[in-house]
Formats: structure tokens, sequence, C-alpha cells
């Protein structure tokens, strides 16, 4: 409660000004351990501005000097020309996906088969015009214990059709799928599965709901029965460079209901197994054995979601900001001690 509205921390700047939903100001604190050279920023203003359009508008006309992964990747595209800006996209530890009801979604095969049908090429060139790179379950590649032989599904509508009727799915028979409104890319993701379910024989219904709305849904307590069979607009990273981390609050049995993010109410024994296992190892090649056979399990015995890929992370700065690098593991901070402006 008291963080709500005070401040506690370290380093060269420090809060002046904190307004809800608006703006955080940032200043020079003299006192900083490293000192300072005179290059560096006095005042750091960090906005908050909900539109897409006036995020691009503000960056190109020179009113902001920096964003990260906050425009739409046609903007991005668009953005790539202009010489005024520097635009910069790297490798991050964020992979997306979309979460499946496994209760209501009866059966591996039932997974699998909605696996098959999902369009990973339109999604990859079209939605995310190409600031998405294919991997094989939800452990990013730049993270310890990723498989890179691990297997990857490909758009299969035939294959995708047999699976789902095996399980005990009929032609016409409809399915729930909810995203976040506000996620233009996410629309179009949507849209491109619902063709392809419809082309299957099948109904996909696109709901949308508000961010906060559909993360306490995610994150509540309803059973598997009440919540609907898909969960698009899910991504994640770690908040260390270890797999468990990335897993454990997702897929765990401990993380489904109240407070958990395993949405889709997922188990898995043998999963459960190795995440304990996992946990606590101490040999390296100990944990790449295990966490090969996790993402096995995770995609093509027994997967709990389907998985899109690995974002790729852009932050479109003026051409006269210098010092930027980004941060792997902390995606969207900025190093504003290094950063200045060239006269």
């Amino acid at each position: 409660q008291w963080l709500q509205d005070n401040t506690a921390g370290s380093g060269p700047y420090r809060v002046t000004e904190y307004v809800l939903n608006n703006r955080v100001v940032l200043e020079r604190f003299a006192d900083y351990h490293k000192g300072w050279d005179g290059s560096q920023f006095d005042q750091i203003l960090i906005r908050v501005v909900p539109e897409n359009a006036t995020r691009r508008q503000l960056i190109e006309n020179g009113d902001a000097d920096a964003l990260t992964f906050s425009l739409t990747p046609e903007d991005v595209a668009a953005l790539q020309g202009n010489p005024d800006l520097q635009v910069l996209t790297y490798d991050t530890t964020n992979v997306t996906w979309v979460t499946m009801n496994a209760p209501r979604l009866k059966t591996p095969e039932v997974r699998q088969g909605f696996s098959y049908a999902f369009p990973y090429q339109q999604v990859v060139n079209g939605a995310y015009k190409g600031l998405l790179t294919r991997t094989s379950g939800p452990i990013p590649s730049t993270v310890r214990g990723y498989d890179p032989e691990g297997f990857v599904y490909q758009t299969d509508l035939a294959k995708a059709k047999e699976l789902i009727l095996s399980g005990g799915f009929a032609e016409g028979d409809s399915f729930e799928y909810m995203f976040e409104s506000e996620d233009e890319v996410e629309a179009v993701v949507a849209q491109l599965f619902q063709a392809n379910v419809a082309e299957m024989g099948f109904q996909l219904e696109l709901t949308e709901l508000d961010g906060a709305t559909l993360n306490q849904l995610e994150y509540g307590d309803l059973p598997a029965e009440e919540r609907p069979h898909f969960f698009g607009s899910w991504n994640w990273w770690p908040d260390y460079n270890d797999p468990w981390n990335m897993l454990a609050p997702n897929f765990l049995e401990a993380s489904t209901g109240e407070g958990g993010a395993n949405a889709g109410y997922w188990v898995n024994e043998r999963f459960e197994e190795i995440m304990a296992e996992a946990e606590t190892y101490t040999d390296e090649e100990q944990l790449v054995a295990l966490m090969k056979e996790a993402q096995n399990i995770l995609t093509e015995q027994d997967l709990p979601a389907i998985y899109y890929g690995q974002l790729q992370w852009y932050t479109i700065l003026r051409k006269d900001i210098q010092g930027y690098h980004h941060n792997p593991l902390y995606l969207g901070s900025y190093p504003y001690y290094e950063m200045s402006r060239t006269s």
C-alpha cells in the first residue's frame, strides 16, 4: 500500500513526480556514487500514451526521444526508412502463445489438432511483419535449456480436422476464443485462426475483453468449464535465465486457480516430476536433459498451448540519442545513466 504513493530505491536518478496513468519524472541524484561527467541527462520524462497513433506521431515529430515495443509491426516497418530515427530490433526472452483449456478440449489429440490448424506463417509474416521467430515450445532460444531440435508444428488443416474429430467433436461445433481488445496484432491473429477453423467446418467465436478484465479471468478461480476454450494474447518471459522459472508459473498444477498463470488447467504427471527435479538441479547437462523431455511433453505429446514463437522486440530512438542497449531479461528498461544526446 505504501509503495502505491511512495518510492524506495537507489541509482543515478530519483522520482520527483508521479501522476498515475500520465507521467513519471526522474531527476539526477547528485550524490550518485559513480558521479556525473556532464553528458548524462538531468531529467527523464516518462509519458503514458495509450493511443498507438499518438505514440508514433510523438517519435516522428521529435516530441519524444525513445519508445520500446509499443507500435504496430506496420508502424515499425514504415519507420525503418526514416533518416531521423534509429530502429533497433533484437532477440528477447519473450515467447507468445494461445492457452488452451485442457479439460474442455478433452484430449491431447484435440489440442494437437488445433495446433495444426493455426496459421503460423500468416501470423509471422502478416500479423507480426517478421518480428517473430518460430521456436519449439515456450522456452526462448535465448534461455538455457532450450531444445533447438524440438518439435515445431506446421499448418495442416486436413490432419487438424481428423485429430479434432477423433476427440469426440463434430463438424459445426463452436469454440470460444478470448483476447485483449487493445491488442491490434492479436486481433489479426484471432481472425486468421478463425478463418482456418471455419475452413475445417467448425466455428471460432471471438470475444474481445479489456486487458484488466482478461487478466482477472485468467488469474481468477473460475473452474475450467466456465472458461473459454482458448485464451489469446498470452506472452511470458522469465525473471532470470532459467527454464524452470519460465515454465513453472504457466504449466505446473500448483499454478492453476486463483493467482496462477496456468489458465488452461493443464496437468501432466510426468511434467510435474521433471519440474520437481529441475527446480534444484546442480548439473547443467542434467538440466538440459530434463528440459528436452519437458519441451517434448509441452509440444508434441500433451501440449497445453499453441506456440506462435519468440518475439523480436524493437526500440526506436531519435537519431541524436546514444548509449542505449537492450536488456534481454528486463525488457523495456533503459540504461538512462549511459544515455545522452549528441550535440
